[in-house]
């Protein structure tokens, strides 16, 4: 059996928990930093079958994880927290040598823990290097993760794809753009990559609620005719835009032939359940096989069980691919479907 550190989204941790509750019998849990990072353990399975299960079927809210191999008090002594580190870096030396490494550090606001983590990166750095190990940021073999919280400092290295993340703590951060038309774009890039569905394999894409035009400027750089439909304004940089057709009426509102679009996305701000009606009536203008992603706000007391109803509703017309609280999302999930 082994215990993992694990992080959702703040206020999230709590569904996180049961889920993992659910899918492993017999595990622990303890929450760590309230409604964000908690431990967990494989319970009655064994390690690999139980992270098997966590990468083929990604629980919605569980949004990173890692193994903990060594753990110690927290200090603000340096010395002792950079002696800590290193000592853990030397123990898992054999992994590193030869090895792409990343390192990870990171902390709950207001632990003692001396380093920000650009500098808890830098005090282990020449350790792992002298191992043998190539110290990068992305695309690394394996990923030496530091977590601070007010009272210890857990510690464990793993590969990036028994992480469910290789981003710290699951928190996926893109270049700040300044001609960036919202942030909301923010969602649809991290589902691009959350899902492995690359944007630029698709031609026709339905924007519903699309206003100012956050997610319809991603896809027009993708090179997708867009046909965005929101009664306001679009952003004016896209006004003259030769692949964009703006249709200012509601979604309800609007019908299209058989088949038109091999991709919607919808990112309104309306009760779910509204938003599922919608969609469903336009499901006959996506292609068979056409995909959407579609953002779910849980407006309700019980979000677990909200995302049941709206998923047992949406596969009346799609093929429900996967559910995730994306690090960009806040009180809301995207889903991926594919039409039937």
């Amino acid at each position: 059996m082994i215990t993992y550190l694990g992080t959702a989204n703040p206020g999230f941790a709590p569904y996180a928990m049961e889920e993992l509750r659910r899918r492993i019998r017999g595990t622990k849990l303890s929450g760590i930093a309230p409604g964000e990072t908690f431990t967990f353990t494989t319970g009655d399975l064994e390690p690999e079958p139980a992270l098997k299960d966590l990468r083929r079927n990604e629980p919605i809210f569980l949004r990173h994880l890692f193994p903990i191999e060594s753990e110690c008090e927290v200090t603000g002594d340096r010395e002792e927290m950079a002696a800590r580190m290193n000592a853990f870096a030397a123990d898992v030396g054999e992994r590193l040598q030869g090895a792409k490494t990343a390192i990870q550090v990171r902390k709950e606001q207001n632990s003692p823990f001396p380093f920000s983590s650009a500098e808890g990166r830098d005090a282990i750095a020449p350790t792992v290097t002298k191992l043998g190990g190539e110290v990068v940021a992305r695309e690394a073999d394996w990923i030496v993760s530091i977590y601070a919280s007010k009272k210890k400092l857990f510690m464990g290295c793993s590969k990036p794809s028994d992480n469910l993340s290789d981003w710290p703590g699951g928190a996926v951060r893109f270049r700040k753009d300044e001609g960036l038309i919202s942030r909301a774009a923010f969602k649809l890039l991290e589902a691009e990559r959350t899902f492995n569905l690359p944007l630029d394999r698709f031609s026709h894409a339905l924007d519903l609620g699309a206003a100012p035009g956050g997610w319809s400027s991603v896809l027009l750089e993708r090179g997708l005719k867009v046909t965005a439909v929101d009664p306001a304004e679009m952003d004016k940089s896209l006004e003259l835009h030769p692949n964009l057709r703006h249709i200012r009426r509601n979604a309800a509102d609007v019908s299209f032939a058989p088949g038109s679009f091999d991709l919607l996305v919808c990112d309104m701000s309306w009760d779910p359940h509204h938003t599922q009606r919608i969609v469903s009536e336009l499901a006959p203008a996506i292609s068979a096989g056409g995909s959407g992603l579609i953002t779910l706000k849980l407006m309700y007391r019980k979000p677990v069980q909200t995302i049941q109803e709206l998923v047992e509703d949406y596969s009346l017309h799609f093929d429900v691919r996967q559910v995730k609280q994306l690090f960009h999302n806040r009180e809301e999930v995207t889903m991926w479907v594919k039409r039937k």
